[in-house]
Order: C-alpha cells, then structure tokens, then sequence
C-alpha cells in the first residue's frame, strides 16, 4: 500500500496533475472566488511546465552534478551494479527484450564488465506493474536475459529482483554485497538520477561507491549551439515530449526531497 501511495499521491503536485485540479476548481467556481485566476494558473503552470526551456534548465540541474561525480579514470570494484529501468519485458509480440531511453544504464553496465573493471555484473529491480495476472518478469530477470544476449556468460551475471525503489535497491544490495564479500560497486544509473541514488547507496551500504554516469540527455553547454530567433520560440511553445521531461526531472527533485525527509539518504 505504502508503494502504491507513493506512486499516486505525487501525481497531484506533478504539472499536468496540479494544472487540472486548478482548472477544475476554476470550473466549479464559476466567476466568484476568482474561478477565472484558477483557470487561468492551471493554463500557465501547464505551458511553463512544457516548454523545452523549463525542461532543459531542470535537466542540466541533475546533468551537471552527475557529470562531475563520475572520475576519470574509473577504479576497478568487485561489481557492476545497473540499477532498474530502461528496458521492455520480451512479452508478445516482442521478440525479445527491447530498450527504450534509459536501457544506456545496461549497455554502459555490460561495457564496463567487459572492460574488465568488475567480474561481476549485478542487475535489479522487480515487478513494479499493478494488474492483477502480470506475466512480466522482475526489471532484474529482463536485464538478465539482455546481458547474456550481450555476452556476458550467465556464471557471471547476478539478479537482486525483489527493490522496487532506489531505497529498496540500497538496502538489497548491502545484503547481498555482506554475503559475497565485496567492499565496492560501480554504481551505473542515468544522470539524472544518480545524484539520489548515488546520496542513497552511501547513507544505506557500507560499501565504496564509485558513481558512473550514463544515459544523458543534454549535451555539454558549449555542444549545444548558439541560441537563434528560431531556436527561442521553439523553446518557448509547449511540447507534449517537454512536458514529460519535466515531471520526469520534478520527479527527481521531489525524490530527493521525500528521501531526505524519510532519511534515506
């Protein structure tokens, strides 16, 4: 219940969530109370939150601080550990297991096994659905099968299935760190949520963390280009993809905030 709460309580400060509770009580108003301001937030809120620009500030936000917590070069450790997420179960009419955005976090996880950096890598996750009857595999079984499909021989892949939190993941692979004996990990997770995770892994294991950042979406600031007349008002009209990006980065940021208060991290 707590898990479920958690996913549906934020909903109503997210933009799109909050922008329709204000609009509603705009609706319900009428013209007294300022049912027309109400309306008129939610309108606002909604644009702002989907512009590319707002979108892009928040993400270099998390970007930036990731970018500068990865050393270079990269110590060895005892295993490679690639958090969940990134990756669609092989169900039908999947012939196999697909990657989406974040499935960088798995092949940066697979690279640096190979690179010889770790013997070992640790996949996690676990079923995070809501419909009663899901077929799906834990994120940690399909990560599995994608890393073997990659290459890495199965003796050499190890699942923590049961997390299905940044919190949860921590506390899992503390356990099954104590258990084989290793005293570091390298810790692959996407950018933007690194920093949470890498504040959470520190507070939660006993273990030396070397973060390694992957799956960015923002090139470096001098990459970027030279803003121009057009380049402005795209920035400035909202997009539907905008929109996403920054509940996913307030997501982020409202992470970080619960965790601290929880005292996760």
């Amino acid at each position: 219940m707590e898990f479920l709460l958690s996913k549906l309580l934020p909903i109503a400060v997210y933009p799109l969530g909050l922008a329709l509770l204000l609009q509603i009580a705009g609706l319900a108003a009428g013209r007294r109370r300022g049912g027309i301001w109400l309306c008129g937030a939610g309108v606002a809120l909604l644009w702002l939150a989907a512009m590319p620009l707002t979108a892009r500030q928040l993400i270099r936000q998390l970007e930036d601080q990731a970018s500068g917590l990865t050393p270079d070069p990269l110590p060895r450790a005892d295993a490679v550990l690639v958090l969940g997420g990134g990756l669609r179960p092989a169900l039908p009419p999947r012939r196999g297991v697909e990657v989406n955005e974040a499935g960088d976090r798995l092949l940066t996880g697979v690279a640096l096994v190979r690179r010889g950096l770790a013997p070992v890598l640790v996949v996690s996750g676990g079923r995070v659905g809501f419909t009663a009857g899901d077929q799906a595999p834990t994120e940690a079984e399909t990560a599995a099968r994608l890393a073997g499909d990659l290459g890495i021989p199965a003796g050499r892949i190890v699942r923590s299935g049961d997390p299905r939190n940044t919190a949860e993941e921590a506390l899992a692979i503390d356990r099954l760190a104590r258990s084989r004996g290793w005293r570091s990990l390298l810790l692959v997770t996407s950018a933007s949520h690194l920093p949470r995770s890498l504040a959470t892994f520190q507070r939660r294991t006993r273990l030396r963390i070397t973060p390694v950042a992957t799956d960015f979406l923002l090139p470096a600031r001098g990459a970027f280009g030279t803003p121009t007349l057009a380049s402005v008002a795209l920035d400035l009209l909202p997009s539907a993809s905008a929109l996403d990006l920054t509940t996913q980065m307030l997501k982020e940021h409202l992470g970080r905030l619960a965790y601290r208060w929880r005292g996760w991290e």
